[in-house]
């Protein structure tokens, strides 16, 4: 085992972090070789030298201007992500041949920029080692946390969410204090003995760090006039000229100490440690369970560090002269009060991860894997979620018992949720300058998001399974799990029932119901399952041996959110020929690149060939891949809007719910007119959306005050339907939504408008992403006929708006104009996406989705019916949502809680109106 420590000497408390893991590191491998770089010599001749005198500068001199950079890295995000992404280059350039040199199997980092450098390093592919980050301070800042370090060891949990935030990516881990052995509890009365100090005496230990800063001679002035039996100890460290004014006040109570190689026992001695800034003092004392005094905390970090510890309960702060006497006076008439901090102090070492357990993680653990951006049809879910409306789908299955007559099993439903996309995944919502994106976590399994309950015995099926779902469906799932599921059982003739929930952003429904009934029927997942990769050093490549896979590709098994299992493969492309974007088997081949590795834009049979040149002039290499870079997102979009089917909804034969094989594309003369009759369609889909304007005024409730839901559920028999269809002669899922327009007026009474405006999403799935993850949608704004009219004629009045909306392109547009706003800035692209998807623009939400026609077995229990479960929009307070499964069309509306007598009823007229039928 080869480990490189990463420090710098900025006082000694990066220095003190290193030695104490170094400890560990030889304790955990004896025979390990352990060498230390120091990132501010590396930087270049004068360097260090000068950081330490900016440094000494900004905290006795110019502490405003300290304070002014340390609050605009969290303030400003645009000056954060400037100076982190100088700093990690400047560094990280610095640091790659040393480190290369060394050939580390484990890199150790304690000082911010030398962490910075080495995450520079792991994203340009050249550290494929563990990395490690221990935050020597109390709180983290931008500086100190870094998504590419494999492990981000803060100092409590109160720490966590401010090293998150900045960095979100980032695996955070709360560390013992990392300090040398020797600083434990122990022994005070012999160390008091050793030091020759009165026993029954207070002991404030006054510690400042090795550079001694701060106000010292009246820190220690306050504590002698708080109480005659206070005896401080000022550590000066090697500012002598404090020690010297010090020891001219020749006060007898008081013992002043320059530079010490045992202040272990200074601390043991001690009743209380009184520093000003929270870093190596702070987390010795705690680490021999002494509460600490925070007196005039130093700017910018030191007071951040206060704040941190006086929250977690291990520090009292005071920032104006007189308050620390107070705070000695208060602690000598409450001895309970110090008693409580100290326990507190004893907790926090007791339940955080000591060195060696977060060292042997690190080592065996996978590396942090790298995010990912989400695709524009997967971010406005992200972007358009709110507390009161978050933007969760699911499926509700309910089962019959096995032939046995048991229910089905908890180990039945790990199984089955082991294929939910999203599973492995964490969502990472970004910020005004940073997209949303997504991570994988490969270490997260079913079993950690499914629970169970048990609602019986013989529980009425009706009352229990809407309980149910009212109370899970009602829980938002979260960015960082963005998948949750229930068991229900104890269901009257033991039956059972299924509850997911998932992030919208995750998938979309036809890819859920796919993933289960795959998994169900034992078929290959969505995502393509690799043999887990050996436990060697060529394994850690996971930053940079797919840099180019989309939405939640990894060798991991059933990793969500989509991407096929060839390396690099861009937007889903996988081995088969011209399976997406033309992208053919080859590694790194991308929007229609074949042959050649690296390959762009139409680029054939030449490395790095690009803008679809086989040739190049090495001039102009440079400036071929930047156009081609900013190329990519346009072509990418046109590429994908002009060839998709729209389930259910087109007549034309060949685009029913992407069945058969796809055909390759060929250069035939009738190709070009194809397109044009594409692009025509297009622009009149873009069109009809921008002439439709907003919805028609309804007349109903539309507050959304809370995530609580009602679901109400209803089916209708699916070979009834396809008949009454075709004596119609209308398409199924026009009759459908017909019947759903007649349950619309019928609430409505003689409020209901002419027309009310309905958002039906629909897929844009062809046979080349039909077993894809992620959102594969677009939507049709349909103005369904609500007003006064018969059942036939309002039949007819639904096929024929139904007809003019998909037959002038508008599904086709909206998916385009969604893909299109991905391209915006992050900040107006969350403000767009907030726009168009509202209340404003429509009323309602219907989806028909596309089920399984024949039985679904999970190991002997019957899937009998599957609900889908849709999510509100913002000012839209209804969402219906339709599939067939097997003999029955399902129906399960959603309404904000408050509501539910409304989608009682409206379930309840979408069955009426099918018997009138």
């Amino acid at each position: 085992m080869r480990v490189l420590i990463v420090s710098a000497n900025m006082g000694q408390g990066h220095n003190a972090t290193g030695r104490a893991l170094e400890d560990a590191v030889r304790e955990r491998w004896p025979d390990a070789t352990v060498s230390w770089l120091n990132a501010l010599e590396r930087l270049g001749p004068g360097f260090e030298s000068l950081f330490q005198r900016i440094y000494v500068a900004n905290v006795e001199s110019v502490p405003w201007l300290y304070e002014f950079f340390y609050g605009a890295i969290w303030r400003i995000p645009w000056f954060a992500a400037a100076s982190r992404w100088f700093t990690a280059s400047w560094c990280g350039a610095r640091l790659a041949k040393p480190v290369a040199e060394f050939a580390p199997d484990l890199v150790l980092s304690t000082y911010p920029m030398g962490t910075a450098g080495l995450a520079w390093l792991r994203r340009k592919g050249k550290l494929p080692v563990p990395l490690g980050a221990w935050v020597s301070d109390f709180a983290p800042h931008p500086f100190w946390v870094y998504g590419a370090a494999d492990l981000t060891m803060v100092m409590h949990d109160v720490a966590v969410a401010p090293a998150l935030r900045s960095s979100p990516s980032a695996h955070v881990g709360v560390s013992a204090p990392p300090v040398r052995a020797v600083f434990r509890p122990g022994d005070q009365p012999a160390a008091r003995q050793e030091l020759e100090l009165p026993p029954d005496a207070f002991v404030p230990l006054v510690s400042c760090g090795s550079l001694g800063f701060g106000e010292i001679e009246t820190t220690v002035r306050e504590l002698l006039a708080a109480d005659p039996s206070v005896v401080p100890i000022a550590i000066c460290g090697r500012n002598d000229a404090v020690a010297a004014r010090l020891r001219a006040l020749d006060e007898p109570r008081l013992r002043v100490v320059g530079w010490t190689d045992r202040p272990e026992v200074y601390t043991l001695a001690s009743d209380v440690v009184v520093t000003n800034a929270g870093g190596a003092t702070s987390l010795e004392a705690l680490a021999c369970g002494r509460p600490v005094l925070m007196h005039h905390p130093i700017a910018a970090h030191g007071k951040a560090n206060a704040r941190l510890m006086a929250a977690a309960g291990l520090a009292l702060v005071s920032t104006k002269d007189g308050e620390l006497a107070e705070t000695v006076r208060g602690l000598l008439a409450e001895p309970e009060r110090l008693k409580e901090m100290a326990e507190a102090v004893a907790r926090h070492c007791e339940t955080a991860t000591p060195l060696r357990a977060a060292l042997e993680s690190l080592a065996s653990a996978p590396l942090n894997p790298p995010t990912q951006r989400l695709r524009p049809e997967d971010a406005l879910f992200v972007h358009v979620a709110t507390p009161e409306v978050p933007q969760q789908v699911g499926a509700v299955l309910l089962f019959d018992p096995k032939p046995d007559g048991t229910p089905v099993t908890h180990a039945d439903a790990e199984h089955l949720l082991a294929a939910t996309p999203g599973l492995r995944t964490r969502l990472l919502p970004g910020s005004g300058l940073w997209r949303a994106r997504w991570q994988e976590d490969p270490g997260r399994t079913s079993s950690d998001v499914l629970t169970s309950v048990r609602v019986g015995p013989d529980a009425p099926l009706d009352a229990a399974l809407t309980r149910e779902m009212d109370a899970f469906f009602s829980e938002p799932v979260s960015p960082e799990r963005p998948v949750r599921a229930r068991l229900v059982t104890g269901i009257e003739g033991e039956q059972g029932a299924l509850l997911i929930a998932l992030h919208h952003a995750a998938s979309d429904g036809i890819a859920v119901i796919s993933a289960l009934v795959g998994q169900a029927r034992g078929k290959d997942p969505l995502v393509p399952v690799a043999a887990p990769r050996p436990r060697s050093r060529s394994r850690r490549r996971g930053w940079w041996s797919r840099p180019n896979v989309a939405l939640g590709a990894s060798h991991a098994p059933n990793a969500a959110l989509g991407a096929s299992g060839a390396p690099n493969a861009t937007l889903g492309a996988s081995h088969a020929p011209n399976a997406a974007l033309g992208a053919s088997g080859a590694p790194n081949a991308a929007l229609g690149a074949s042959g050649a590795p690296n390959a762009a834009l139409g680029a054939s049979h030449a490395p790095n060939a690009t803008l679809g040149r086989n040739r190049s002039q090495p001039g102009r290499s440079a400036v071929r891949a930047r156009l081609a870079g900013l190329a990519a997102p346009v072509r990418e979009v046109l590429a994908r809007i002009t060839g998709p089917a729209w389930h259910g909804l087109d007549r034309s034969a060949g685009t029913a719910r992407g069945s058969g094989a796809a055909k390759p594309a060929h250069p035939k003369s009738g190709s070009s007119g194809k397109a044009r009759n594409q692009a025509a369609d297009l622009a009149r889909g873009i069109w009809a959306l921008a002439r439709a304007g907003a919805a028609p005024r309804v007349r109903w409730d539309k507050r959304i005050d809370s995530p609580q839901r009602h679901f109400a559920r209803a089916h209708l028999s699916a070979p009834e339907v396809r008949k009454a269809a075709r004596r119609a002669a209308v398409p199924t899922t026009n009759l459908v939504l017909a019947l759903v327009a007649e349950a619309l007026h019928r609430e409505l009474g003689g409020t209901a408008p002419e027309q009310l405006r309905v958002l039906i999403p629909m897929s844009v799935r062809d046979t080349g992403t039909f077993r894809q993850l992620g959102n594969h949608t677009g939507a049709a704004s349909i103005d369904l006929p609500t007003g006064p009219m018969s059942l036939s004629e309002r039949v007819r009045a639904t096929d024929r708006m139904l007809s003019d909306q998909v037959g002038h392109g508008a599904p086709r547009a909206g998916n385009a104009v969604v893909r299109v706003l991905g391209i915006l800035p992050p900040a107006l692209h969350r403000r767009a996406a907030k726009l168009v998807y509202r209340g404003t623009w429509f009323s309602a939400i219907a989806s028909v989705l596309p089920g399984a026609r024949s039985p679904v077995v999970l190991n002997g229990a019957l899937v009998r019916t599957v609900y889908p479960v849709l999510s509100l929009a913002p000012g839209v307070p209804v969402a219906v949502g339709i599939m067939t499964w097997a003999e029955r069309f399902t129906v399960c509306i959603t309404v904000p809680a408050g509501q539910e007598e409304r989608g009682d009823r409206l379930a309840a007229a979408v069955v009426e109106a099918f018997g009138r039928l």
